[in-house]
């Protein structure tokens, strides 16, 4: 089966959702998948078979989402998959798995770690300035 992963970075030094979706990939591969690893950015200091770097020319600038769905689209039209699996909101994807839950829960987790009640409140009613997680809760 031929399979295409998306993640937004390449960088299992990050570790994370980075090093989960490398592992996923490798046992993919290991029962026999053909996976190829699409990402808007990446940290690689060599050429890895069938990881795609498809917005290397950001400049290590983070890629808007609606710009790598573009990317990632184009892709798919001159490359055939039997699955898309991806992290990120995209529609088109046959498996969204994200990690470390939806981005809604993920802003209220954030909130309550914190013990004061007037910090917590403060950072769910700012968290839609921060552009990124803005960008993806709205998808």
């Amino acid at each position: 089966m031929k399979i295409a992963v998306i993640i937004e970075r390449f960088d299992v030094s990050l570790g994370g959702a980075e090093t989960s979706v490398c592992q996923l990939v490798e046992e993919l591969r290991r029962v026999g998948n053909e996976v190829a690893l699409l990402a808007a950015s990446g940290n690689i200091q060599e050429k890895l078979e069938g990881v795609f770097i498809l917005c290397d020319k950001s400049g290590g600038k983070r890629v808007g989402l609606e710009a790598f769905e573009k990317t990632v689209k184009e892709h798919l039209v001159a490359n055939e998959y039997d699955i898309v699996h991806s992290v990120l909101p995209f529609d088109f994807a046959d498996v969204y798995q994200p990690r470390g839950g939806s981005y809604a829960e993920a802003i209220r987790r954030n909130a309550a770690s914190y013990s004061n009640k007037f910090l917590a409140k403060f950072k769910v009613l700012t968290s839609s300035f921060n552009r990124k997680r803005a960008e993806f809760l709205k998808a």
